[in-house]
């Protein structure tokens, strides 16, 4: 982690790791920290740089940590349990375990599911689109249409207009590769 903002807008940076070298704004002021105390200068802290600071070491750990917290609520962190998540209170210890297409089960427990929903609008599934192949033809769907489009670096091409549109494009409901046909195993 190089670059951090914490919620009230301070932002810290770290040069690569590099504690000698680290960079903190504070309230529009920029200062320079480092482990050695090569200069003599008294630095005076406000609450909020603390917190930012906080945040910083938080964000970092959960990171290498592989942890995703709730920005909402940020008591809430999720961790990745295949096939789903679990959700946990770090303020009581309470969890959830939750799989991607059941994680609206108890709307009646508002915290524990609304941070297994946060992650999962912010995580989508990736669809078998995604990773199609130079080469390939797919029958793409949209929401009034379908028709064959073939691959093209990283888009799409109409096979009849011969428009491009990305991979990821939003208006996909659905698709099925048709060329080459799939081998039964």
């Amino acid at each position: 982690m190089n670059d951090f903002t914490a919620s009230n807008g301070i932002s810290v940076a770290n040069h690569g790791g590099n504690w000698d070298r680290t960079t903190i704004h504070f309230s529009g002021e920029v200062l320079g920290l480092t482990k050695e105390r090569t200069n003599a200068r008294d630095v005076v802290f406000e609450d909020r740089d603390f917190e930012a600071i906080r945040e910083f070491f938080q964000a970092e750990a959960d990171e290498r940590l592989g942890r995703w917290r709730w920005p909402e609520n940020p008591d809430y962190v999720v961790i990745v349990r295949p096939p789903g998540i679990r959700v946990v209170s770090e303020k009581t210890g309470q969890y959830l375990d939750a799989a991607r297409d059941q994680y609206e089960a108890n709307p009646g427990e508002p915290t524990l599911y609304g941070a297994a929903r946060a992650y999962f609008d912010a995580h989508p599934e990736p669809k078998p689109w995604h990773d199609a192949a130079e080469g390939e033809v797919w029958i793409l769907m949209f929401r009034n249409s379908s028709h064959a489009w073939f691959v093209n670096g990283e888009y799409f091409q109409s096979a009849k207009t011969l428009t491009n549109i990305s991979k990821f494009d939003e208006g996909i409901v659905a698709g099925r590769r048709i060329f080459p046909e799939e081998v039964a195993s």
